[in-house]
């Protein structure tokens, strides 16, 4: 029996007003009264069979015509890999991560590693991976990506390059046992152990490196510290930096920034908007995460100004009525990041299937499988080592088949709410978010979807903005 309201979500702009019709995965401009009357539609108050207004009952039957306004909700949560779950994880494995150390020459105020305000995570130790153990690891990621034409693997901590020899040792293996394939390679590193010589060894071993830095010293040495001395470190990777290009220009690397909301940001958006060798490359921006931590982080009043500000001159050069050149790289390249995925979601689907699953989790170990310094698997480095729930299998033993559809299909344990949820399509919560200290939670799951549908909603307006102005991005 299909549901007493259609499955939509209204949403309005400063310039007009619309409705997201869940099946289709569009987005329809309306006029003031057919909003209103839909807006009560959404929240109970009306009824699509009883409308009392003609002009009213004339535009919804119009849009019901056109496909749009749908009763239909999933019937079945079940992910769509279910069935060919044994083929993605015996073929189809796309990256592995070596975890070779667990042990950092950094202790960041933020890591969750780190002692402190954080749990449910292991802490940094001196165990790292075995040569034995690293070759077994390849081996299983060699049987396993036959149907990945650039496999990768990444070097993982702690910090990795306090196994430089093991790695050098892994990736010529590697080469010799994967062959046909344009085999990949990627780390991320702090950098203060990075020299021209391995740089050199990762130019000519097609690496990508991935440089942890939070921005100018103000930024960067308020977190990022030596475990030794506790003194800040953006000096070092600087000086580092600078003399690895000096004889490898042609050295690939990029910038990962994790911004502290708590603190103003103008050194972020200054120092990889004109400083060189940190501007003109490649950055992912990322929030501290608060997921394992006591302590939440909230975002304080000179951040928002500031960043506010950034944002709001990169939406006037999105517009072409501000100059791009004075605008701060981290903002612009943040905003077309997001536009551009948010321009490949938001695509006409087929109506949603009775038996499917909301958008968020990926095919556990498939996407970026993590093997630990024992041999160990997890879907990836963003969930809990101490939790069971999250241990998919080893390499003695395997993948445990049962333990990942388990977490394919976290959404299971949502089942009633996620099938009404006009977010479905667009949810970010993966397995991690229901992980209770090695049980699976659907109350810590549903603790988070108000504000999953908060972000999602925003985005929605991103989108309708671009499409209000005729914004085009066409990178990412």
């Amino acid at each position: 029996m299909p549901n007493e309201k259609p499955f939509i979500h209204m949403i309005k702009t400063p310039l007009n007003k619309y409705f997201y019709d869940v099946n289709t995965n569009m987005f329809v401009q309306v006029n003031d009264d057919v909003y209103q009357y839909l807006n009560e539609v959404e929240h109970g108050e009306g009824d699509l069979y009883n409308i009392p207004d003609r002009q009213i009952c004339h535009n919804i039957s119009y849009l019901q015509e056109q496909g749009f306004l749908s009763m239909e909700h999933p019937k079945k949560i079940q992910h769509g890999s279910n069935e060919l779950l044994e083929y993605h994880l015996n073929e189809n494995i796309n990256q592995i991560a070596l975890q070779v150390t667990q042990q950092c020459n950094f202790r960041c105020a933020y890591c969750v590693y780190s002692a402190g305000d954080f749990v449910h995570q292991r802490s940094h130790s001196p165990k790292h991976m075995s040569i034995d153990t690293a070759c077994a690891a390849v081996d299983f990621f060699t049987a396993r990506c036959g149907n990945q034409n650039q496999p990768a693997i990444a070097f993982y901590g702690g910090e990795p390059l306090l196994e430089f020899p093991l790695i050098q040792d892994v990736v010529k293996y590697a080469e010799k046992r994967i062959y046909g394939k344009k085999l990949r390679f990627a780390i991320t590193t702090n950098a203060s152990l990075l020299t021209p010589n391995i740089a050199q060894f990762f130019i000519e071993h097609n690496f990508l490196t991935t440089i942890s830095l939070d921005g100018a010293s103000e930024a960067h040495d308020r977190s990022r510290r030596f475990a030794n001395n506790g003194k800040g470190s953006f000096a070092a990777i600087s000086n580092n930096l600078k003399k690895v290009l000096e004889e490898c220009p042609n050295f690939k690397y990029s910038f990962n920034v994790v911004i502290d909301p708590r603190f103003a940001c103008d050194s972020v958006h200054k120092l990889f908007s004109y400083e060189p060798p940190f501007c003109n490359v490649r950055f992912t921006t990322n929030y501290i995460s608060d997921m394992y931590s006591i302590e939440k982080t909230v975002a304080g009043d000179k951040f928002k100004q500031q960043n506010d500000c950034y944002t709001f001159k990169g939406y006037l050069a999105f517009r072409g009525i501000y100059d791009q050149e004075n605008v701060s790289r981290v903002a612009y390249t943040t905003l077309a990041n997001r536009f551009g995925k948010l321009q490949r979601r938001m695509k006409p689907e087929a109506p949603l299937p009775d038996v499917t699953a909301p958008s968020g989790p990926c095919i556990p170990g498939a996407r970026r499988l993590l093997v630990d310094v024992d041999g160990n698997f997890y879907p990836c480095e963003r969930v809990s080592e101490t939790s069971q729930a999250m241990n998919i299998g080893n390499l003695q033993e395997g993948f445990d088949y049962d333990k990942v559809i388990k977490l394919l299909n976290i959404a299971q344990t949502t089942a009633e709410s996620c099938k009404n949820c006009w977010a479905f399509r667009h949810c970010n919560l993966c397995c991690s978010h229901s992980d209770n200290c090695g049980e699976l939670s659907a109350d810590l799951r549903s603790s988070q979807c108000s504000n999953t549908r908060l972000y999602v909603e925003d985005m929605f307006k991103d989108y309708l903005w671009m499409k209000e102005f005729d914004v085009v991005v066409n990178h990412t």
